[in-house]
């Protein structure tokens, strides 16, 4: 099923942006956050987030994107 993606504007604790579904309690408000677009899964949203920003310092959200989560 597709859900939409974002990622957070501000680095977790470890230094990595994290990214949430469209649903997740943890999102936060419309102006801390960037959209990603429609994926099937969390692996696809985050190789376009690295895409789009060039970073490579991402991370799952523990409880919305937990196959990408690392520790």
């Amino acid at each position: 099923m597709l859900k939409s993606y974002y990622f957070i504007h501000t680095k977790n604790e470890q230094g990595q942006f994290v990214v949430h579904t469209e649903d997740c309690a943890f999102l936060g408000d419309a102006a801390s956050r960037t959209l990603i677009g429609m994926h099937m899964n969390g692996e696809s949203a985050m190789g376009e987030a690295k895409q789009m920003t060039n970073e490579t310092d991402f991370n799952g959200c523990f409880y919305c994107a937990y196959s990408i989560h690392t520790k």
